[in-house]
């Protein structure tokens, strides 16, 4: 009897299993190994910033990352106060909220849509992306979810669609975590430090805020994936 793949065999048994299966690999991942990863939830990041600003009809001009895993998005010009908060907070909120819409799509049975959505995006920011760490990351990253969506059986593509959202989810949770602990959200110049300036209430708040929101999305999305919804 030939073997049958991790993947398709915890499809066939149970759909859940899938979701558990891909929160382990998500979770190692995205808190073990962040410091590699960290690159793939910078992009998510910044992309929150970028997506955000273009439905609010604003030019986004550049996409940096550099080889510490910060980055910064800039615009055609001085955003409106109305504009900024939202694009300043969705930065910290990206990762969850791509992450919210791969799972809503892989609990559906869409997994090949989750990839062409991101790939989609990912192909739009490279014409944005910019200094050699973003020359390679946001490349590699379009090759290696186009050989996903185009080369992957059914049963694997549904898991990887399930470890995606897991990933963005949980790496968004131990962004907001890293820059509590680390003091970062008092950084000036930081999404937590523009945010005081435009609101005026302390950058910790806002770090708590984020946090919270992360958290919140994660508990959500997980719910959804686990099929508890």
């Amino acid at each position: 009897m030939a073997p049958v793949p991790l993947a398709a065999a915890a499809t066939a048994a149970d759909p859940a299993r899938v979701a558990v299966l891909a929160a382990v690999i998500a979770w190692v991942g995205a808190v073990p190994m962040f410091m590699v990863t960290k690159f793939a939830a910078t992009v998510a990041h910044e992309g929150g910033h970028a997506l955000v600003g273009r439905l609010f009809a604003q030019k986004v001009v550049s996409i940096r990352l550099e080889r510490s895993g910060e980055a910064a998005t800039t615009f055609g010009g001085k955003l409106p106060w109305l504009v900024d908060v939202p694009v300043t907070m969705m930065g910290h909120l990206g990762p969850s909220a791509f992450g919210l819409g791969a799972a809503w799509l892989a609990v559906r049975g869409y997994s090949a849509a989750v990839f062409w959505a991101s790939l989609g995006f990912l192909v739009v920011m490279l014409f944005v992306v910019r200094g050699p760490v973003g020359w390679l990351v946001v490349p590699a990253l379009v090759v290696l979810v186009f050989l996903v969506a185009l080369y992957t059986e059914p049963p694997t593509q549904a898991l990887l669609a399930h470890v995606w959202a897991w990933f963005l989810l949980i790496a968004a949770v131990e962004q907001s975590l890293l820059v509590m602990r680390g003091g970062v959200y008092a950084k000036k110049g930081s999404d937590h430090d523009e945010l005081r300036r435009l609101t005026l209430l302390p950058p910790a708040v806002w770090g708590v805020l984020l946090l919270a929101g992360s958290v919140a999305a994660l508990a959500y999305g997980g719910r959804m994936l686990l099929r508890l919804e």
